[in-house]
């Protein structure tokens, strides 16, 4: 700021009058604040000689002839370096299972966010006081392999650096360490210890809860414990009196007995250990204390056992029987007052009592059997003496039903409709906290443990895999694309209908469009986005609207490129997915009715068909799911699940060909390929494999040759279990993968295959 002062007390004002690099400044005629008209950028100095000291002369007057000047060089410095962190991104979950972690970043300029063309302007970068190695080909970007403590839920990440000017910077960012249930199947309350124990089929494992905080531990798999490890682990039992819980494990055929101090497993029945029929597939039991067996129902044997648990021998207590078997039976729930077994069976769709002293079976409740909705998938039961009532579990109508052991009448205790919180997706086991009048119940779709008022049917998640706060991201299908600018991922929700935004920094979710959101047309069914970063809209294909629809990103605004009143040529039917091609200002659509490739003009909403049956040679579409733009190779790669394949169209002539199929290239073979983005720097295309490996998949884009990045084999992390839509995120050299069963958002490191949920 220039100052003054006149002898006479006159007015002053000041100007601007001279100096080389003039132009780049301006000055309050009244105050003397001198400044830039625009911010200058120190990698591209504009001052006359280059040299970043910019030079202006200034003048003062008292518009009575008094004046004076005055040489003033402005010095521009350069401005600090930034890292920023890439992987794992902010309050991501790691799961339970990493003994370490990769943690991952970039270098960019904090003058201009501009990446750093190299890791020069640094001088040391550590994780958690590991210093962190640069890439030798993009040496903006940085990682640190780091220790995580499991006995933690969360591990702190202290990221510090320092310039080769001294200037210093710190990010703090929390990394979840909670275990992600897969497969929530039996519960035990072990209320002398505080906790409730879960047993996960998929994970091989015991999970400790608490029931205050919902934190989740391994507590006895084959890293923590000692014995046989778990094969497929499918009910438990706690058996207090003896400090232990029991556990039925249908791939060991084998009920095994676990200690509540230390996760140590032993046998107590199967292989070598007791006589008796062999158990072939057992899966649901009871624990009868007094006495001292277990109740294990067997489906493959379609039998009732009982297990001594001292010996281990094993006594049929309800032979086969063909008029009630049970084939598909999940649970047994002892009724010691009517001396009899409850068991629940999806083939019979029916409640089933066993008499404990003859084995004679009878129905207690089924579609001919008691008054309410019929059973569809009954799965966990458990016995509320109190009431005469047998609580169980229906996955498929997505409730807990009441079931009255005199008549059988059916009685919904909880589901849509009755209670509130969060629904039901797919409820398995069940346990009843009498202390709290409440059930427990894990879902396995939700992944969470939850509380059901047995007053009023509200249910109340104990446990769940939550990460970030905001929308669900229910229903999501192959909708996904990463606007680099925001920092964020752009979801298309097909059960809400809205286009949803997940901060990658939080993980939380906000909806952009749709709802309460922008005006125009409501969705219907929108199924994918593509970004317009040029005209700041999202471009969103609609099943349900045939239609292709403009988003404006500031208001939500929904306007109509293109249906059956906007634009010329073929009609949509059934569209899929889309992609944009900037080069040419238009739109390519991937639509299943059509099996066709069709290009939409941005200008006109003009549609045409490039590639189809009639268009173009070589292998029919017959299941298009996704598709991207290869630019370098003049073409567009599109997956097709019927094919399973990736097959390349030729942006000229619509010739369509095998890229990688179980005859072309060589690799694991695709199974149902979903997503996909092109890695040119890496000459290959990304996709997403909802099946079979459920992976990641390269696949070189001259041969055709597979191989899986990331899955339960590759990498750490939870495991995919249906993954579809991808994003490519090359700055950062990671892949975010929306996974439409688990309703989270992955992001991949793709070095490492190392996996964290972004956003849940």
């Amino acid at each position: 700021m220039a100052t003054a002062i006149d002898a006479d007390d006159d007015t002053l004002s000041f100007t601007l009058s001279g100096g080389d690099d003039q132009a780049y400044f301006e000055i309050d005629s009244s105050t003397g604040v001198l400044s830039f008209v625009s911010a200058p950028n120190f990698e591209e100095p504009a001052d006359a000689n280059g040299d970043n000291d910019y030079e202006v002369e200034v003048e003062v007057s008292d518009g009575k002839g008094g004046a004076d000047q005055r040489q003033v060089i402005v010095s521009v410095v350069d401005q600090a370096v930034v890292a920023q962190v890439s992987y794992p991104t902010g309050n991501a979950n790691l799961g339970g299972y990493v003994s370490s972690t990769t943690v991952t970043g970039i270098l960019v300029d904090e003058e201009n966010h501009q990446i750093l063309a190299d890791s020069s302007d640094i001088d040391t970068l550590s994780v958690n006081d590991t210093f962190a190695t640069f890439d030798l080909n993009n040496t903006y970007q940085w990682r640190a392999q780091i220790p995580v403590d499991q006995a933690h839920t969360a591990q702190e990440l202290h990221i510090d650096w320092q310039d080769v000017s001294g200037r210093r910077g710190q990010i703090l960012q929390t990394a979840n360490l909670q275990p992600v249930f897969m497969q929530p199947d039996g519960i035990a309350l072990d209320r002398a210890n505080n906790r409730i124990l879960v047993v996960d089929s998929t994970l091989k494992a015991i999970f400790t809860v608490d029931p205050a905080s919902g934190r989740r531990k391994i507590f006895s798999d084959e890293n923590h414990g000692s014995g046989s490890a778990f094969l497929t682990p499918s009910d438990l039992a706690l058996d207090s009196a003896n400090d232990r819980a029991l556990v039925i494990d249908s791939g060991l055929d084998a009920l095994i007995a676990v200690d509540l101090s230390t996760g140590n497993r032993t046998l107590l029945s199967g292989g070598n250990i007791g006589t008796g029929t062999a158990f072939e597939s057992p899966r649901g039991f009871a624990l009868d204390n007094i006495n001292n067996r277990a109740v294990v129902v067997d489906s493959r044997l379609d039998v009732l056992v009982a297990v001594n648990l001292d010996t281990g021998d094993r006594i049929i207590i309800s032979e086969s029987n063909s008029t009630l078997p049970f084939t598909s039976s999940y649970d047994v729930v002892l009724d010691s007052s009517s001396n009899q077994a409850l068991v629940t069976d999806v083939n019979l769709r029916a409640l089933v009592a066993v008499n404990l002293t003859t084995g004679e079976r009878r129905v207690v409740s089924d579609s001919s059997t008691g008054t309410g909705d019929n059973l569809i998938y009954p799965r966990g039961v458990v016995i509320d003496s109190a009431n005469n009532r047998a609580l169980v579990t229906d996955s498929y109508r997505r409730k807990v039903v009441a079931v009255d052991l005199t008549t059988g009448d059916r009685t919904p205790v909880s589901s849509y409709g009755v209670g509130t919180g969060a629904q039901f997706r797919e409820p398995y086991a069940a346990y009843l906290d009498t202390a709290d009048n409440r059930l427990l119940v894990t879902d396995y779709k939700l992944e969470t443990l939850m509380a059901v008022d047995l007053a009023t049917g509200n249910r109340t998640a104990i446990s769940d895999s939550k990460v970030g706060n905001g929308a669900i991201l229910g229903g999501t299908y192959l909708g996904i694309v990463l606007d680099e600018a925001g920092n964020r991922v752009l979801f298309t929700s097909t059960s809400q209908s809205t286009l949803l935004s997940v901060d990658l920094s939080t993980g939380d979710r906000s909806t952009l469009s749709g709802g309460d959101n922008g005006t125009g047309p409501e969705f219907g069914t929108p199924v994918a986005v593509a970004m317009d970063t040029a005209n700041n809209r999202a471009l969103i294909i609609d099943r349900r609207l045939n239609a292709l629809v403009l988003v404006d990103l500031d208001t939500g605004n929904r306007t109509i490129l293109s249906d059956d009143s906007n634009g010329t040529g073929p009609e949509f039917d059934f569209p899929e997915n889309l992609v944009l091609d900037v080069t040419n200002n238009r739109v390519l659509v991937i639509d299943g009715g059509l099996e066709a490739l069709v290009t939409v003009d941005l200008d006109s909403g003009n549609r045409a068909v490039l590639s189809d049956s009639s268009n173009g040679i070589g292998t029919e579409f017959l299941n298009v799911r996704s598709v991207a733009m290869d630019p370098v190779n003049n073409r567009v790669l599109v997956t097709d699940s019927s094919l399973r394949a990736v097959v390349a169209v030729d942006l000229d002539t619509g010739d369509r060909t095998i890229l990688s199929d179980s005859n072309t290239g060589t690799g694991e073979r695709l199974y149902n390929p979903n997503g996909l983005a092109v890695d040119s720097a890496n000459n290959r295309v990304l996709v997403a494999d909802s099946s079979g490996p459920r992976a990641l998949i390269s696949v070189d884009l001259d041969t055709g040759n597979r191989t899986i990045l990331s899955n339960h084999g590759a990498g750490a992390g939870p495991d995919f279990r249906t993954p579809t839509g991808l994003a490519f995120d090359s700055i950062n050299n990671r892949a975010l993968i929306v996974d439409s069963e688990l309703y989270a958002l992955f992001v991949v490191e793709l070095e490492t295959g190392n996996r964290a949920i972004a956003s849940k």
